[in-house]
């Protein structure tokens, strides 16, 4: 008879017993057989392995380490990225068990829309930490535009009828812009000024929208004069 048999023997034998014990004292068999019970799974059961310590890093999609992104299991907060975009986790489980994540980035970023996969790694003996990366990508990114404007010196840019910039002797002129990815701006190469009236074309548009990156663009306009002369008027004489 194995040993797991004996005891639920055991435990038949002690529950038969009646009249025998006295009020609100367990028989000395059923206390001994209960805890031959809970004792025997125990021993059976094998050590379970150690936990294992995995890094979440966070950066943006340029590679920007990003500081302050909260990492949930479920509804529980159970990590927060460092200034350097890492956060370290303990693993329990077996090796290669995965785990799911949710990452929140900070304000100004947009979270990833699927939760993060987790794999418990097999022991290292140089104790390396595994790392599962994420982008949080930036809401605003920069747009330099670049104004090049042939025969056209000391012109405006102009964005919503205000001077951002102006051209140089060259006909150059920059700027840069932050905006939201797909936000739209519409710039004017002004040429209302002194002498820019016969330039052609008057006003050009340029309309340029923020990808989801940091961006450069140009804006490139050649100019002609109009040299045509304007006959004078002649006065009318009467008869």
């Amino acid at each position: 008879m194995t040993s797991s048999a004996r005891v639920v023997a055991r435990l038949h034998r002690v529950d038969g017993l009646r009249g025998s014990t006295r009020p609100g004292r367990a028989p000395r068999g059923v206390v001994l057989a209960l805890a031959l019970a809970a004792s025997a799974p125990l021993a059976c059961q094998p050590t379970p392995p150690p936990p294992a310590t995995v890094a979440v890093r966070a950066r943006t999609e340029t590679g920007v380490n990003i500081a302050n992104a909260d990492v949930f299991a479920g509804a529980t907060l159970i990590a927060r990225t460092d200034k350097d975009g890492i956060a370290r986790l303990d693993i329990r489980g077996a090796e290669g068990e995965t785990f799911l994540v949710r990452v929140d980035c900070p304000p100004g970023y947009r979270s990833p829309d699927a939760p993060l996969s987790l794999q418990k790694p097999a022991a290292s003996p140089d104790k390396t930490v595994p790392e599962f990366p994420v982008v949080c990508h930036a809401l605003r990114h920069t747009m330099v535009i670049g104004v090049r404007a042939d025969n056209g010196p000391d012109l405006p840019v102009l964005y919503l009828g205000k001077e951002v910039a102006r051209t140089d002797r060259s006909g150059a002129a920059h700027l840069s812009v932050a905006m939201e990815a797909h936000e739209k701006i519409e710039l004017i190469l002004g040429t209302s000024g002194k002498d820019a009236d016969k330039l052609r074309p008057q006003n050009p548009v340029a309309v340029f929208e923020m990808p989801d990156h940091d961006d450069v663009q140009v804006f490139p306009v050649t100019f002609t004069r109009d040299t045509k002369k304007v006959p004078p008027v002649r006065g009318v004489r009467g008869r």
